[in-house]
């Protein structure tokens, strides 16, 4: 649209009467003519085609103003910046180049309010589950959130570099955060497409420890499957006793320092002093989660045909 057309369009919305409109149409006009005036601005067709497309964009952010500065979604400084832009307009007394650049930083502010205002928005529903010793787990529901417990925690989730924001807003991902009283603790993302854990970590992408009972309550009361995440693991809270289809009191079978649970498809082994904990789950064979400390099985069912057996008994449960 041409800068003659936008020019009676700004008139027409911004003033109620036809004198007004005449008058903001001759001063505006001139205004813009002596901005071409200069000879930078033109070349041997007239005026430039990039300096003209600047003009009309220009143009196009007062229009705009003129809704901006009765939008209630908007910051008031916003609304308040956006009336007088379109009374200074109105005025035609600003050069045009100035007026243009207090369009285009209102445009901006606009944009960034906009954004503030949709990361503000809940994306999912605010959910709050108690833990056991003092401990809470809390769902990051909006962009907003999200970014904010991505500060304090010194992680990726603080800004979009990474498309975090975007996981969240497209449904990719859900994040949530565990705190003990009023201090996060820990942060993690769970991949809604797989139902898993896919990051559990502290402030600064540090490891994290919570204690057995506290792990275990979080994956059965979010009903999230933690075997591939390693400080679940290291606890020992895989989804096996999570979901209440084992007893990590009560092993299926044991043998010395090796003590083996089973559900149907899964298994969860249990080794040494210090508790080295593994997980697998049966996809035509028996594949181990990223956090297990043993990748495979078949030495072990080798050594201990009893172990073998069970493992065929958690296959058979699956049909």
């Amino acid at each position: 649209m041409k800068p003659t057309k936008l020019i009676r369009r700004f008139a027409r919305d911004a003033t109620q009467t036809p004198r007004a409109r005449r008058r903001v149409v001759r001063c505006t006009s001139m205004r813009v003519d002596e901005h071409f005036a200069d000879p930078s601005r033109r070349d041997g067709r007239g005026r430039k085609a990039k300096e003209l497309r600047r003009a009309e964009k220009a143009l196009r952010h007062l229009i705009h103003a003129i809704v901006w500065q009765h939008r209630q979604d908007l910051d008031p400084s916003v609304r308040q910046e956006a009336r007088a832009l379109v009374k200074t307009a109105c005025h035609g007394r600003m050069p045009f180049e100035a007026l243009m650049g207090r369009a285009s930083k209102l445009r901006g502010r606009v944009n960034r309010s906009g954004k503030a205002r949709n990361d503000r928005m809940p994306i999912r529903d605010c959910l709050r589950e108690a833990l056991p010793q003092g401990f809470v787990v809390e769902r990051l529901h909006t962009v907003e959130r999200l970014a904010k417990a991505g500060r304090w925690f010194g992680n990726c989730a603080k800004d979009n570099g990474y498309g975090l924001h975007d996981a969240l807003r497209r449904r990719r991902s859900d994040f949530y955060r565990v705190q003990r009283g009023d201090e996060p603790v820990a942060m993690f993302e769970v991949a809604l497409k797989a139902g898993k854990i896919t990051e559990f970590l502290g402030q600064r992408n540090s490891d994290i420890e919570l204690p057995r009972t506290v792990l275990v309550a979080m994956l059965r009361q979010l009903r999230l499957n933690g075997d591939h995440v390693d400080a679940c693991l290291r606890q020992g809270a895989a989804s096996i006793f999570a979901t209440g289809s084992a007893d990590p009191e009560k092993p299926h079978w044991q043998r010395k320092r090796l003590k083996v649970w089973y559900a149907a498809g899964r298994l969860v082994l249990c080794e040494g002093r210090r508790e080295r904990w593994s997980s697998f789950e049966w996809d035509g064979e028996w594949e181990a989660s990223d956090a297990s400390r043993r990748q495979r099985l078949d030495d072990l069912m080798t050594r201990h045909p009893s172990l073998a057996k069970l493992a065929r008994r958690a296959v058979t449960d699956m049909r």
